[in-house]
């Protein structure tokens, strides 16, 4: 079901007049939100249907909630067949690996401990899993075990068991292709929001760039910092807020140490800044891993904002010149 919501906005010239639509529609485990700026609604209605069409294509193919999708006849046959696949699945496989390689900490084998935590299924544990049971999962995981076939686009998952959750990739990916549709559709001033991955394109009106609210990760309905993002750019964020569980009174989240099988505890929530949804949120995600100490003392040089485990905010002070970035008190 898409929900929608018009506002005018001005009016040019007195002639034309401005509107800013949104519609939303709950798809990949979140909802996602296109706004868009323009003086014909039945435009943005056509463009925002679809981008929305276009989102629910690629979860149809890549969501391993999806008994038909392709990335679940892939973990169907871990250990049995290679599968054949379409070269948009492959290559989101590819990629991965290859984020992989930059970033070790993001795997998308990570599927069978995501399970055993139950965010796969969105009943998370009353429970902490037995260690035994997370050491043998553990045997499962790593990217180096996922054989790929170039010559006829095949993938083999190498041990029986393993299985891809191609989620968090495939979230930026959709966001990125509903863009591509929006700018076919011609929109050039919208933007989307994929639960806090976000893509920006053009402004608002000709003088006041899109403002974006970064949620707080521990005050419901509540922002910690806003930000300006200047022409076409995006961000993603990565929390342990929105999939998690409380057990014995600690939070336990969707997002693990592929090392260990626990959820790693050294962020609240990280934001990163890239020119794609895809690269955004895979920075997000090695940002909120790596915390907000990592950050500070590696100087790693990418624009982000962490919460850390305590709260304190860490930031790159170049934001709030390029990003216009506030910290909300």
């Amino acid at each position: 079901m898409v929900t929608f919501f018009c506002i005018i906005i001005s009016a040019l010239h007195s002639q034309e007049t401005l509107f800013e639509f949104t519609a939303g529609k709950y798809l990949l485990g979140t909802k996602i939100d296109i706004t868009a700026v323009s003086c014909s609604i039945d435009s943005m209605k056509k463009a925002m249907y679809f981008s929305f069409k276009e989102i629910e294509r690629i979860q149809g193919v890549m969501s391993s909630q999806i008994d038909s999708s392709e990335i679940s006849t892939i973990n169907r046959n871990a250990g049995i067949n290679s599968v054949k696949v379409s070269y948009e699945t492959y290559s989101i496989i590819e990629r991965s690996i290859a984020y992989s390689k930059k970033y070790p900490c993001f795997d998308i084998t990570i599927g069978p401990i995501s399970e055993l935590w139950g965010f796969s299924s969105n009943h998370p544990v009353t429970k902490i899993p037995d260690q035994n049971v997370i050491d043998s999962l553990l045997l499962l995981v790593g990217y180096e075990k996922i054989i790929l076939t170039p010559s006829d686009t095949s993938v083999y998952l190498s041990l029986k068991g393993m299985k891809l959750d191609v989620g968090g990739i495939a979230k930026g990916y959709a966001v990125d292709r509903a863009v591509i549709e929006m700018k076919k559709h011609g929109m050039n001033n919208f933007f989307i929001n994929a639960g806090g991955d976000i893509y920006v394109c053009g402004t608002k009106t000709k003088n006041v760039k899109w403002s974006i609210g970064i949620k707080h990760p521990r005050k419901e309905n509540e922002l910690f910092a806003i930000i300006e993002l200047p022409g076409d750019g995006a961000i993603g964020t990565s929390g342990d807020y929105e999939r998690f569980t409380i057990i014995n009174g600690k939070r336990y989240h969707h997002i693990f140490d592929v090392k260990t099988g626990l959820p790693v505890m050294f962020s609240q929530g990280a934001t990163a800044f890239a020119t794609t949804a895809e690269e955004a949120v895979i920075l997000s995600k090695y940002l909120f891993i790596m915390g907000g100490n990592k950050y500070i003392s590696e100087q790693i040089d990418l624009p982000a904002i962490i919460i850390t485990s305590n709260g304190d905010v860490v930031y790159d002070k170049k934001l709030e010149a390029s990003h216009s970035l506030k910290l909300v008190k």
